[in-house]
């Protein structure tokens, strides 16, 4: 279509409406071009919904908007539910044909260019311009949500269904690791090795719970607590035992003073000193001994590790360790509180309460 002097009492808007087929002709272009995912895809596919996608801009353009509305929407707050599940649905039809986030952004941006190409051989309307901006941000920002809380999705579920589906294997390990190491005849370099692929098989599996754990509360569930009656002697000496191939100059030790028995969950315990018996591995001084010390006292446990390495700044504190939310399923909360905090030079874990 040709436009005459008199274009220039067009607007923006009608002239995408007239424009529509040339416009949605180069959105499909554009798409062809990202390969390869779009090899085997055909023209509707290509187009997905750019004719619905520009209905929805041209009646958001059309639509009365006051200043206030103008500056939530300029603040990614409009209130264009259409523009919204327009942008929702072809950023999950471009994730089933296997576009990548990059390049649905770059078709939002192909369309953006297109359309202002086209307006500028003759047209002039600078509040149809902003308003048409305005516009494909809002249906850009929900495609990008809505695409990366649906590929956030798969990937949790996979890692979910993967630490599922390695537990049996793992589980073939241990009981093969068990029976060589109880079996009659084995030298003791052989027992050797069995205990230690029984101990990497237990890590693995403590790994495994770990990754089971994460896709719990990335799907809005809360790490579970099982409370049992335990000694954390026994606990903090198995953790350092784990942990001492990395300081094989047997700088590393523990020492427990008074009674630390309690009810806890131990493997959380466990996890705990882990972490941060590696991060003082890793950021302490190597020439200064780690210790890893338990005194229980009163109702209380408390438990430091020290590794003498350079304090953090203070400022840095509040970003040192993230929360995720906790859960006792069936079983009871521990009656008081629990943290993780650091202050330099070392790494403090407490618990408050030794039982109900």
């Amino acid at each position: 279509m040709e436009y005459t002097s008199g274009m220039s009492q067009i607007e923006l808007a009608e002239f995408i409406d007239a424009e529509r087929v040339s416009i949605v002709a180069e959105w499909e272009a554009f798409a062809r071009s990202i390969q390869p995912v779009s090899g085997g895809m055909n023209a509707s596919a290509l187009r997905d919904h750019a004719d619905e996608i520009l209905t929805a801009i041209v009646l958001d353009m059309r639509s009365q908007q006051t200043a206030a509305e103008q500056a939530e929407k300029s603040k990614g707050r409009g209130a264009a539910q259409r523009l919204g599940a327009i942008g929702q649905l072809h950023a999950a039809l471009r994730i089933e044909s296997g576009f990548k986030l990059g390049q649905m952004v770059a078709e939002y941006r192909a369309l953006r260019a297109s359309v202002l190409r086209l307006w500028e051989k003759g047209g002039s309307d600078p509040g149809g311009v902003t308003r048409f901006n305005e516009s494909v941000d809002e249906a850009l920002t929900e495609a990008v949500h809505r695409f990366t809380e649906t590929t956030d999705h798969y990937r949790d579920q996979t890692l979910g269904i993967l630490g599922h589906d390695l537990r049996n294997p793992l589980a073939a390990i241990v009981t093969g690791a068990t029976l060589l190491i109880n079996a009659e005849g084995l030298d003791d370099r052989s027992v050797r090795i069995a205990a230690r692929m029984l101990s990497s098989a237990n890590r693995m599996g403590r790994m495994i719970d770990d990754l089971l754990d994460l896709t719990r509360t990335r799907f809005g569930d809360a790490i579970p607590i099982v409370r049992a009656p335990i000694d954390l002697d026994p606990i903090c000496r198995q953790v350092t035992a784990e942990l001492e191939g990395l300081r094989p100059d047997g700088s590393l030790g523990f020492t427990a003073t008074g009674d630390l028995r309690g009810e806890w969950d131990g493997d959380r315990i466990a996890q705990v000193l882990s972490n941060l018996l590696r991060n003082a591995i890793q950021h302490g001084g190597e020439s200064v001994p780690i210790s890893l010390t338990a005194e229980g006292h009163g109702d209380g446990v408390r438990v430091t590790v020290h590794n003498g390495g350079r304090p953090f700044r203070r400022a840095a504190w509040p970003r040192s360790s993230s929360r995720c939310p906790a859960t006792t399923g069936s079983a009871r909360r521990t009656q008081g509180s629990a943290s993780v905090s650091s202050s330099p030079p070392r790494w403090c874990w407490r618990t408050a309460a030794r039982s109900t």
